[in-house]
């Protein structure tokens, strides 16, 4: 093909040697030497997009635009494409910028074991039946909880816990002192999990159930002195979590509740063992604190296990009031110590 004529879509390469071997000079080699680049150029545009025909003529304004805006000549993708959630991945790392803002909806739950120490007020007879009987020692309690939550953090809780300890301790006097302690607690709440910088928040409220139980017995006596508390209102919650990047898996956890209860309280003696069923308007208040180890196990779920320092008051006031200030019952009883825990969130 001579250069002279029009020039076609042939390879740069082919066409250049076309030139080189026609032996011209001057402004017929110039415009030639500019149509075997075009013509390459050309080739390359139409890389991806559709195919031309090796004859096929070059059009100089799309010659133009390819010199003006480059062609990306890597894989096309659809319009509106964005990147996987969480959910959609496998386990992720937390060094991956995963966070809960990408999350799915599932299943929560865990199971954790708690060594508590009781203790009372003093003066109070929870404080005396905890002291003649031996009770003021770390005896184990446990706490069950389950839900769901949506990819929006808005979910259900319902939270189980019990802690239920016998113990008894010699009098001095020929006979033993024995107590039982009992302290249940069913939370149904409605839940909402929220993130804010390094902190993931959960949110919590609704409606809760107590048992709050005090009995003292003595191995020479038949009849017991029992305090029993069943109250029923309303609870709200706050658990925070912080993240850090310095430590991919570990976080560090806190988190508070307040109950506020109404219900009838009995108060049961040796002296008097009919007893009373007065009314009574009760509080508990929970905090926890500890680290906890975290690594996402895919679908948007976090598997978590970890220990926290608890420490729980309960001011049920179990018994009548007789003068209308200081219950005539067991008094505020409180527990403290350590957890462990495992479990789901997300």
């Amino acid at each position: 093909m001579s250069a002279k004529g029009k020039t076609f879509g042939l390879p740069g390469g082919v066409a250049f040697r076309l030139l080189r071997k026609s032996g011209r000079r001057g402004l017929p080699f110039i415009c030639g030497l500019l149509a075997a680049v075009t013509a390459g150029m050309a080739m390359s545009a139409a890389v991806g997009q559709e195919a031309l025909s090796l004859w096929e003529p070059v059009d100089p304004f799309r010659v133009a635009m390819a010199l003006v805006d480059p062609v990306d000549l890597g894989p096309d993708e659809p319009a509106g494409l964005q990147p996987p959630a969480c959910c959609d991945l496998p386990a992720v790392p937390a060094a991956s910028g995963c966070v809960s803002a990408q999350q799915c909806g599932g299943f929560v739950g865990g199971a954790e074991v708690i060594f508590f120490k009781p203790f009372g007020e003093a003066g109070q007879s929870a404080q005396q039946v905890i002291a003649l009987s031996g009770a003021d020692s770390f005896l184990p309690a446990w706490r069950l909880w389950g839900g769901w939550s949506d990819a929006e953090g808005l979910g259900f809780r319902v939270r189980w816990w019990q802690y239920d300890q016998f113990s008894s301790a010699p009098s001095g006097q020929g006979f033993d002192f024995s107590s039982r302690l009992i302290f249940q607690k069913l939370d149904v709440e409605a839940t909402q999990a929220v993130s804010y910088r390094s902190w993931d928040l959960l949110y919590s409220g609704g409606v809760t159930w107590i048992g709050n139980e005090m009995q003292l017995g003595a191995s020479n006596i038949s009849d017991i002195d029992r305090w029993r508390l069943d109250a029923a209102g309303v609870t709200v919650g706050l658990q925070g979590i912080r993240r850090s990047r310095a430590f991919e898996h570990w976080r560090w956890q806190g988190g508070a509740q307040f109950s506020g209860v109404f219900g009838n309280a009995l108060s049961q003696t040796v002296a008097d063992p009919i007893g009373e069923q007065p009314s009574s308007l009760g509080a508990i208040l929970e905090f926890t604190v500890g680290p906890r180890w975290e690594r996402s196990i895919g679908g948007g779920a976090t598997a978590f296990a970890g220990g926290n320092a608890e420490a729980q008051y309960w001011m049920t006031g179990l018994g009548s009031v007789e003068d209308g200030v200081t219950p005539d019952g067991q008094g505020p009883l409180g527990l403290v110590g350590l957890s462990f825990n495992v479990g789901i969130r997300r």
